[in-house]
């Protein structure tokens, strides 16, 4: 499976940001890295498909991610073909974080739309 890199939206302090979106490539796992060390990093996931789709952070390494224990993650959104449907996770860095410094997040197959991140001030 290949990645596809998540582009991440640095947030400014009492200023209105547009978060980049990335693609949706279904077959891959969509990697974020933040740019900075963070404690916590919101993603947004928005789904235009003709049906519901599920999307699952992956559980992180332990060590760093001495929280890894917990599991994945996984979000239902349902059908966005008319109006997209869309969620956003606040994701920690003590559960989701990989070796790396990234966050792995896979789709299900045939899922279409978008993914955000955002990192806080």
């Amino acid at each position: 499976m290949a990645n596809t890199t998540v582009a991440v939206t640095s947030l400014v302090a009492n200023t209105a940001t547009e978060p980049t979106l990335t693609a949706i490539v279904a077959a891959n796992t969509h990697v974020i890295t933040p740019s900075k060390s963070f404690k916590h990093v919101v993603i947004r996931l928005i789904n235009t498909t003709a049906s519901t789709k599920v999307f699952t952070v992956l559980a992180g390494d332990s060590p760093p991610a001495d929280a890894s224990g917990q599991g994945n993650i996984t979000a239902s959104l349902t059908d966005g073909s008319t109006t997209a449907t869309e969620t956003d996770l606040v994701l920690e860095s003590a559960r989701f974080l990989q070796d790396d410094g990234s966050i792995h997040i896979t789709v299900a197959a045939s899922t279409t739309g978008y993914i955000a991140a955002l990192e806080l001030p």
